[in-house]
């Protein structure tokens, strides 16, 4: 082959990178710029088949879909002073993909730096937005999602822990509205702190609270939407790990002595009150039995006296009789009587004489 058909092949080699470089395709997950010089020309295109100048103008590709991240672990102190290690993830999107490119990407066209510089811009904020919170809540409030001010006076908070039953008092300017919103409806219902989704779910207002405020940020400088922000696990550091777990091991402790003790005076009282039954049973039972018994006893002297009364003579002959049969029942019994004693009357005659 000639230098004319190096040429050539060279040309055609050359016109077909040209030709692949003057198309790009946008697909439904992407969101993608259009830069002429380093300059961008053209936003927010749309998914479809699209020309561009080969070697003049440059696409910029980004994931246009909610991405997900966790934010390192960090420690938060509470209202009570308390030191939280707390772990986190934030659900994120790009909203203004030109000022992203502009102020993430630095001049980066690679997505997976852009979107590593943007954690890194991201983090500062979140683990801002969520020491404000945590400061401004109880422990309870933040892993029950539960409100635990008792009351407010002046400008004074009192809290109670649900477990122990202390209280102690917090300035209500270190507290969230939502926490001191949700007493003073407790209060003026005359009852326990209202329960509702907005004032006590302490934990979900946290949540949109510091969504809320990094928005305020991210949006305007960095183009990006913070979707949402979750609290995975709040731990206590492990420094004083031991000591918190020997404190609920103590309360739990005194709880089951507490609930024994209750327990044994619960059963003292059921056996006092079976006892007491089983005694009054017995004393019922046996009136009733010493009634029945002198009832029988009146109507068995009532027919013995029915009967001496038809025939005296007959009835003290028979008597006579059941008194031989009882005494000389036994072989060996001997009785030492006189003869004319009046036991033995009636062995002298019928009628008992002589």
């Amino acid at each position: 082959m000639n230098n004319r058909g190096w040429m050539a092949l060279l040309a055609l080699g050359v016109l077909a990178l040209l030709a692949m470089d003057s198309f790009f395709i946008v697909n439904q997950k992407e969101k993608v710029v259009l830069k002429q010089f380093s300059r961008i020309e053209k936003t927010d295109i749309q998914p479809g088949l699209y020309f561009k100048w080969p070697m003049v103008e440059e696409v910029v590709k980004v994931d246009g879909r909610a991405l997900v991240y966790d934010v390192p672990t960090q420690s938060f102190l509470t209202a009570e002073k308390k030191l939280l290690n707390v772990d986190a993830f934030v659900i994120w999107r790009i909203s203004n993909v030109q000022r992203y490119i502009v102020s993430v990407g630095g001049g980066s066209s690679n997505p997976q730096v852009m979107e590593r510089r943007a954690r890194e811009l991201l983090d500062p904020r979140v683990n801002e937005g969520l020491r404000n919170e945590f400061a401004s809540r109880t422990v309870f409030q933040v892993v029950a999602g539960e409100s635990d001010v008792e009351k407010v006076e002046g400008d004074t908070a009192i809290l109670r822990d649900p477990t122990t039953g202390e209280t102690v008092e917090v300035p209500t300017d270190q507290l969230d509205e939502s926490v001191l919103r949700g007493a003073g409806a407790g209060q003026q219902e005359g009852s326990e702190p209202a329960v509702d989704s907005v004032a006590n779910d302490q934990r979900e207002a946290l949540m949109d609270q510091v969504r809320a405020e990094v928005n305020k940020s991210t949006l305007e400088d960095l183009g990006i939407e913070v979707v949402d922000i979750r609290v995975k696990q709040v731990d206590w550091p492990e420094q004083v790990r031991g000591r918190v777990f020997d404190r609920m091991r103590a309360e739990r402790q005194r709880d089951a002595a507490a609930h024994r003790s209750q327990g044994r005076e619960e059963a003292e009282k059921i056996r006092a009150s079976a006892d007491r039954q089983r005694t009054e049973t017995l004393a019922q039972s046996y009136r009733k039995a010493q009634s029945a018994r002198g009832e029988g006893d009146a109507q068995a002297a009532a027919i013995y006296a029915e009967a001496y009364n038809q025939d005296k003579e007959f009835f003290r002959f028979y008597r006579s009789l059941r008194a031989y049969k009882e005494s000389f029942d036994q072989p060996e019994d001997v009785l030492i009587l006189e003869p004319d004693s009046d036991f033995f009357r009636y062995m002298k005659g019928a009628k008992g004489t002589p």
